[in-house]
């Protein structure tokens, strides 16, 4: 058989064993290897290194998918020069890019006016998290329990439950910011508790403070109690000029 025809029935049974990464490095490798004077070992371990390449990359993008971002953000975009309040949480908020929050079960709070910059660090977070093949989903808090409260009218609430439950992180922005009722508060408990339980992150993002929670919940108690799940293993951030205003 030709070296050709060895080289074809190679890539075939590389496609065939779905190894895109090999199957796209083979025949390059091939040509590079007898310059380079590699051993039957360097070769097999460039092979090896190109697919756990392509695999890593194929993950990062499905996670990035399937966190459903609404706009992509990445930290070294953000101004922390910008004001004293994005300075002083410069320090904290860069300790949480190493992702070891996610272990701890940490929740990053981020508190603050409208363009001040916490919807952005939130999905920066977000998208570190997806380039580490985290499992992360990002929503808005009137998306998410609009969901929900079809899923639940229409009896399929325990697989919508589980999308915001099971991911290591799960982004929540203007969270807090519209009047509940008794339905969606309760959707909203189910959500954090479960999380709160098997220790997995939620970040949210909210205008206002936890003092004024009580004015959005129907039932002030709830609304502590969802408060201090949140906050039990938080790092809270408060942004307050916003970034937004001042450009324009």
């Amino acid at each position: 058989m030709k070296d050709d025809d060895k080289l074809a029935m190679i890539l075939e049974q590389l496609r065939w064993l779905k190894l895109p990464g090999m199957h796209k490095a083979l025949e390059g490798l091939l040509g590079r290897a007898s310059k380079a004077n590699m051993t039957p070992l360097d070769i097999v371990g460039a092979l090896a290194g190109a697919e756990k390449t392509s695999r890593i990359e194929s993950a990062v993008t499905r996670r990035i998918r399937g966190a459903r971002f609404a706009e992509i953000s990445t930290v070294d975009e953000f101004d922390f020069n910008f004001d004293p309040t994005r300075k002083k949480a410069k320090a904290r908020y860069l300790a949480l890019c190493d992702l070891q929050f996610l272990d701890r079960g940490v929740c990053p709070i981020f508190i603050g006016a409208p363009g001040s910059g916490k919807s952005f660090l939130a999905r920066a977070l977000a998208y570190r998290a997806c380039q580490a093949t985290k499992t992360v989903l990002s929503t808005s808090a009137a998306r998410m329990l609009n969901e929900l409260h079809g899923a639940e009218e229409h009896g399929s609430i325990e697989r919508v439950l589980k999308k915001y439950t099971a991911p290591a992180l799960l982004v929540i922005d203007d969270y807090a910011l519209l009047e509940m009722d008794n339905t969606q508060a309760k959707l909203a408990f189910q959500v954090i508790s479960d999380r709160y339980e098997h220790r997995r992150s939620t970040c949210i993002t909210t205008n206002r403070p936890f003092k004024d929670w009580p004015k959005v919940f129907p039932d002030a108690l709830n609304a502590q109690v969802i408060a201090e799940r949140l906050t039990e293993h938080a790092e809270v951030f408060v942004l307050e000029k916003s970034y937004r205003t001042a450009r324009i």
